[in-house]
């Protein structure tokens, strides 16, 4: 069992090459500074650490620790937080069970050893970490990282300073990778930094995106996006051209070549913002969601592009843990935490975060960074109720202004509660099913700071008293007293089925009127409905007689 839980965890160090990145500069200005969303978001991540790292079903997550740093650092204060995660990302770099590098065993029993792997994107991952924590990339805890993303980079032939993968599980460095090891090596003024450099940009397709995944083929002539196929297909692919971006926006005094791949890439990545603010993830995570969302939105900030990064920004907090006491959920220990998307959102509010704790730590610490461009505001939400009467046992929408954007706000009526957010405007709909009786029904909503009133008029069901003579002669008018309507309630009066009055009731629900019954001699009824028909009515016959 243990060999088969080394090769698994050494799986995870290899396939974490997306999902397990990092990069450390000083933010762009954003726009709200160490908002209490960020504050928050910070605050559950530095929660999770366990002696400086994110363990996950007992594994040590160091690529995803090292992305909580990068969160720690944007939001400020949590120089002890950092401080362990430097430490035991250190400690955990390289060895049988290294994130850099580890044994491999068989998939299948007894779990023989097959060799000890080398991943370069991990490396390029802890390269850029221990420059932006002013560690020493030669000697980080004793370990060459900076050799180790060099002994990963192919030296000659077409894929010259391509990073590859030294493993019995396969090679699966990617762009991502490779921007980061582009980064991490210009930094330390390496002379493999061109040729890294060169073979990422060959990565950018004519579009402005950049694949994910480089040519399958490391001797084929052409390794570029448009000319060369990864496995036969270069999908376009939003979080690694956000990354992409991310990085090479840290190289200090970039080339033109630079400057027109960040140009071209912005452009597309900003033609994938949806109109609330979201983004898809790549192929195999087409949806909107929180870490596509945040990486795009940090890099739209980062680059300048604020109306961008706030959209973002605003999504994502819509997807962040608010608790409100009005609106108790099984998240609300868990404040601050961003769910991955709206279906994460929705299983955590009912039954807690339980077995999906890296997905939410994950997105919590890729997403944190953008909260630091969420629009800041002074106002409160004010709630609007429908206008009029509404029927009992129907949905009425209730609107609010003013609120925070992305905001949490609660609703209640009654007993009754609904959860929601403000959108990017501080607005939202409320939908609700108004209860049975007649009432003038107070809703509430809450932020959790201010709470503001409205009153909906609700008609329930009525059967009206109608008051006339059991007799009346032909030709003649039959005096009609209608009583039991809501104050000024639309009534319609009719005689068998022609409608003979319509209009409101007085300010004490009544009604009184001549009917003029005709010449025939019959029975005929007299029917009174008021504003809703089907539940509210009231009927007298009389016979008309000579």
């Amino acid at each position: 069992m243990a060999n088969s839980r080394r090769r698994l965890g050494a799986c995870v160090a290899a396939f974490a090459v997306v999902a397990s990145l990092s990069t450390l500069s000083a933010p762009a200005q954003a726009t709200s500074p160490g908002s209490p969303a960020l504050t928050d978001a910070a605050n559950w991540l530095t929660g999770q650490l366990t002696n400086g790292l994110f363990v996950n079903s007992g594994y040590s997550d160091v690529g995803t620790t090292i992305w909580a740093a990068r969160a720690l650092e944007i939001e400020g204060g949590h120089a002890a937080a950092v401080s362990s995660i430097v430490t035991a990302v250190g400690q955990n770099l390289s060895g049988p069970s290294g994130y850099m590098d580890a044994d491999e065993y068989d998939y299948v029993p007894p779990y023989d050893f097959k060799q000890h792997g080398y991943y370069a994107t991990p490396a390029a991952n802890a390269l850029v970490f221990a420059e932006a924590e002013g560690q020493n990339p030669s000697s980080y805890n004793g370990v060459d990282v900076l050799g180790a993303v060099k002994n990963r980079m192919i030296t000659t032939g077409p894929s010259t300073g391509r990073i590859a993968d030294d493993s019995s599980y396969g090679d699966y460095a990617n762009t991502i990778g490779q921007a980061l090891a582009t980064l991490g090596l210009t930094q330390a003024h390496d002379a493999s930094a061109q040729s890294a450099l060169d073979f990422l940009l060959q990565q950018q397709c004519s579009a402005g995106y950049f694949r994910l995944n480089f040519t399958t083929d490391k001797s084929a002539t052409d390794q570029s996006c448009d000319g060369g196929q990864a496995s036969g297909t270069s999908p376009a692919d939003p979080d690694a051209t956000a990354l992409v971006l991310l990085q090479l926006n840290q190289i200090a005094d970039p080339s033109p070549a630079i400057e027109s791949a960040i140009d071209n890439a912005k452009t597309w990545l900003l033609h994938q913002q949806h109109a609330d603010g979201s983004f898809n993830g790549g192929t195999s995570t087409n949806v909107p969601n929180a870490n596509t969302t945040g990486l795009a939105g940090w890099a739209f900030g980062e680059l300048g592009n604020t109306d961008a990064a706030r959209k973002a920004a605003v999504w994502v907090r819509q997807h962040q843990v608010q608790p409100l006491t009005a609106c108790p959920t099984k998240l609300d220990a868990e404040k601050g935490a961003i769910a991955y998307d709206d279906a994460t959102m929705a299983a955590g509010r009912k039954n807690g975060i339980g077995s999906s704790q890296y997905q939410w730590r994950l997105a919590s610490a890729q997403a944190t960074p953008v909260l630091n461009w969420l629009p800041a505001t002074t106002s409160a939400p004010v709630l609007t109720a429908p206008t009029g009467y509404r029927q009992a046992g129907t949905r009425a929408t209730f609107k609010v202004v003013g609120a925070a954007p992305g905001g949490a706000l609660c609703l209640g009526l009654g007993s009754a509660r609904v959860a929601g957010s403000a959108s990017f405007s501080g607005t939202a709909n409320f939908g609700l099913v108004l209860p049975a009786g007649t009432a003038n029904r107070r809703v509430s909503v809450t932020d959790g700071t201010t709470t503001r009133t409205a009153t909906v008029k609700v008609l329930g069901t009525k059967t009206f008293k109608v008051k006339a003579p059991a007799r009346v002669k032909r030709g003649k008018k039959a005096t009609v007293k209608v009583t039991g309507l809501a104050p000024r309630e639309r009534y319609v009066v009719r005689l068998g089925s022609k409608v003979v009055k319509k209009g409101y009731a007085s300010a004490s629900g009544t009604v009184q009127l001549k009917v003029k019954v005709g010449k025939k001699l019959r029975k005929v009824k007299i029917k009174v409905t008021g504003q809703f028909p089907s539940i509210r009515s009231g009927a007298k016959t009389v016979r008309v007689v000579r």
